[in-house]
């Protein structure tokens, strides 16, 4: 079994979908992979001294308070309407990943090559998913990229690369992160114009951006790249994935932090509040209606 282990276990994340650790739940691992699947899955705890009716003394209480482990239960969520008899589906990779890299990863790590409805319709079908999620600015996939184009993308990393290492260097804090933010705005920029605009380096440039600008208290800026991280989520994934509304729900904070110092867009609380309420939709389905997420965002709106 241990032998298997890596192979059938499952990366655990917490409410933010951050990875925590890994898991084996026989169960979940019969439900097959799609990257269109039509559930989330989501895990939570469970203190297993609430399972049973205890009764021992003080003394004894306390020592399996100390040694007996909390558990996290799988939950499969569904987060579009499944008919009678279709197959329940879950992803074991992030579907906002490219189609190649997507089959490089199960191929590598679950020995399988997906066939689902997703994976089987031609790239250049009207409205494919897959169709410019590593393309260049002409549409062309990554792996028919010429050398010129390829040496292009490599340049801008380095670029980037060298920045931030050289910034590293820089003792001043606010300093280095001006540095590290310029740089990423450079690729950013260079990207716009040898990247597609589906394109999921781009996103991850934003993405870091949105964190940075984040982290040093630039909500405006903020809001900015995580309006365009928006529109990239909305293309990719469900319109019930967990991701999209995590990220409204912050998105959703941030213009309200707008609205209260006035330094925003005039329809700052609108949008906080428009966003809030598409976020507590979404989390009430990926998440559960008796969530701490969902109750927060519920008394926001109520108070709004």
């Amino acid at each position: 079994m241990l032998s298997q282990f890596r192979n059938n276990n499952f990366s655990i994340c917490d409410e933010l979908l951050l990875e925590l650790g890994a898991g084996c739940y026989p169960l979940g691992a019969m439900v097959n992979h799609s990257c269109d699947p039509n559930c989330a899955v989501t895990y939570v705890s469970l203190d297993l001294l609430e399972l049973f009716d205890w009764n021992c003394g003080e003394f004894i209480w306390r020592y399996l308070c100390r040694f007996v482990p909390k558990t996290l239960d799988m939950e499969f969520r569904a987060m579009k309407p499944i008919t009678s008899g279709e197959e329940i589906t879950q992803t074991y990779v992030d579907i906002a990943l490219p189609r190649r890299e997507r089959q490089q990863r199960l191929e590598r790590k679950y020995h399988f090559r997906c066939k689902c409805v997703r994976c089987s319709r031609p790239l250049q079908e009207p409205g494919s998913l897959d169709a410019f999620l590593d393309a260049d600015i002409d549409g062309i996939p990554q792996d028919q990229w010429t050398k010129e184009r390829q040496e292009e993308v490599e340049r801008a990393l380095k670029e980037v690369s060298d920045a931030t290492g050289r910034s590293a260097s820089t003792v001043d804090l606010a300093q280095q992160q001006q540095q590290c933010i310029d740089a990423l705005q450079k690729l950013a920029e260079r990207q716009s114009v040898i990247l597609h605009q589906d394109n999921i380096a781009r996103l991850q440039t934003l993405s870091t951006l949105f964190s940075a600008e984040m982290e040093r208290g630039s909500v405006e800026e903020a809001v900015g790249y995580g309006e365009r991280m928006l529109r990239f989520y909305r293309r990719v994934y469900n319109a019930n994935h967990p991701m999209t509304g995590l990220h409204l729900f912050t998105l959703g904070d941030l213009y309200g932090q707008l609205a209260q110092t006035g330094t925003g867009p005039k329809d700052s609380k609108a949008k906080s509040a428009e966003y809030q309420a598409e976020a507590q939709r979404i989390l009430r389905i990926t998440h559960g209606k008796d969530h701490r997420f969902v109750t927060m965002l519920e008394d926001r709106l109520n108070n709004a």
